[in-house]
């Protein structure tokens, strides 16, 4: 409802191709999905025009589906010359049921200034999971990574691809079921984290592995691969952030045995690949572990990212698991096989925000969901939760021309994003000591 590693030595240009949906303006051209994109820039026009010319047909551009590059047209400098270079995701629209794939065009400049294509290869799927471009050791020519996907099956194909002398070619690929990028090593460049899963003679899940992985004279080096936690069954998600030392670290979100949530941490010391997760399964993986839905986050943006685990809240012991609320500690790693709690308190996935409980709240603080309005009200808990209870406050998440009639029934903004104000109401009886201020609550507040 609401919501919520090094960068590319040249500037990449993620422009979303596209037109109106109402009406197609350039021949040869549709758009994947039901997005309306900006009208395409005059340099745009130009690429899609030369692509149109060297395809000779129909295409349907494809979009990157994670990932920070997300347009079906990345626009970069990928080779030792200074003029940038145009990369194309598309399929061809005659193609009956998708069965023709991916194809990935590379256009480039001639002496002129003139677009053309410089060679059209076929992807390795029916999807793009996601594209980076990468520089090794100061070169000047970069590493297109680009993943591919086949809806239905959830391992994915990473191919590497590098333009070179005018040529544009596959370098190398591999299998994984996550890819990421970031700089864990610290030597300045990116490093590429794969998660790849395996199963049984029986097609049962059996266990997954990580792997490091750089890009060495024009060729995949694996360069560690570690065992990962034996009780996840998928992989989800991944978050990059930082450790409490300082240190990158990939944060991985998988489904264990249980359906819960589960996470566990791939980051590089003493020269090798780490996950404490795995590593102290028994003692760490119960504390990583949660209900579907809270996902790693970086709270309070200090770069440090935050783990989720969730118990049962205050008087809902007793009550059915799907009409259930619950408290969520948010724990960063602290090394040496130890979490510590950093947040604890009240996280709305519908809203997208999380309230930090005050420490004078200690246990004496429950949340409710108010039947008529949607919001969240926050009572002084005294042993049955359903029970008359005293009201401490009450928050609501409204779109911007709806906040005025709350605002004239005595709410107060707390903070706004996007065409989203996020209000509490305080109770007029302030004789209760647990009763918020404003500033309490504005400084304990956070949206994800």
């Amino acid at each position: 409802m609401r919501s919520k590693c090094k960068s590319a030595a040249a500037v990449i240009v993620s422009a979303a191709l596209s037109l109106s949906l109402a009406s197609c303006t350039l021949t040869g051209f549709s758009v994947e999905g039901s997005l309306t994109a900006p009208k395409l820039s005059e340099q745009q026009s130009e690429i899609h025009k030369a692509l149109i010319e060297s395809v000779g047909g129909s295409i349907t551009l494809k979009y990157p589906r994670n990932g920070d590059n997300r347009s079906a047209y990345v626009i970069a400098n990928i080779d030792d010359e200074p003029d940038n270079e145009a990369l194309v995701f598309y399929q061809y629209s005659s193609a009956i049921n998708g069965s023709e794939g991916i194809r990935l065009n590379l256009l480039d400049t001639d002496a002129d200034g003139n677009w053309y294509s410089v060679k059209e290869l076929a992807g390795a799927g029916t999807d793009v999971d996601r594209v980076m471009i990468s520089y090794e050791g100061g070169s000047k020519t970069a590493n297109i990574v680009v993943g591919y996907q086949n809806i239905g099956i959830s391992d994915k194909t990473l191919e590497i691809y590098r333009y070179k002398d005018k040529s544009f070619d596959r370098i190398g690929g591999n299998n994984y079921t996550l890819l990421e990028a970031a700089d864990i090593d610290g030597d300045g460049f990116k490093n590429f984290i794969t998660v790849s899963s395996f199963v049984d003679e029986n097609g049962s899940p059996a266990g997954a592995y990580a792997s490091l992985l750089n890009i060495k004279d024009d060729e995949i080096e694996n360069k560690f691969t570690i065992s990962m936690c034996d009780n996840v069954t998928d992989y989800t998600k991944t978050t990059v952030g930082r450790l409490k030392d300082n240190s990158v670290a990939v944060y991985v979100d998988g489904v264990n045995s249980k359906g819960e949530l589960q996470t566990e941490l791939l980051f590089y010391r003493y020269g090798a690949l780490q996950d404490p997760v795995a590593q102290r399964q028994s003692k760490l993986a119960p504390l990583t572990s949660r209900q579907a839905g809270y996902y790693c986050a970086d709270i309070d943006s200090d770069g440090v990212v935050e783990i989720p685990h969730t118990s049962v809240m205050k008087g809902y012991e007793n009550i059915s698991p799907e009409e259930r609320l619950y408290r969520t500690d948010w724990l960063i790693y602290n090394d040496y096989y130890e979490m510590e709690q950093k947040f604890s308190g009240f996280y709305s996935l519908s809203d997208g925000y999380f309230f930090n409980f005050l420490s004078r709240w200690g246990t004496e603080v429950t949340v409710k969901k108010d039947a008529v309005t949607g919001e969240y009200v926050f009572y002084k808990y005294t042993g049955d939760i359903s029970a008359e209870m005293t009201e401490l406050m009450r928050i609501a998440a409204e779109s911007k021309n709806d906040s005025g009639k709350y605002i004239d029934d005595g709410y107060d903004i707390i903070t706004t994003k996007g065409q989203m104000d996020y209000l509490v109401k305080l109770p007029v009886n302030q004789r209760e000591a647990l009763i918020p201020t404003f500033d309490d609550v504005k400084n304990s507040f956070y949206i994800l």
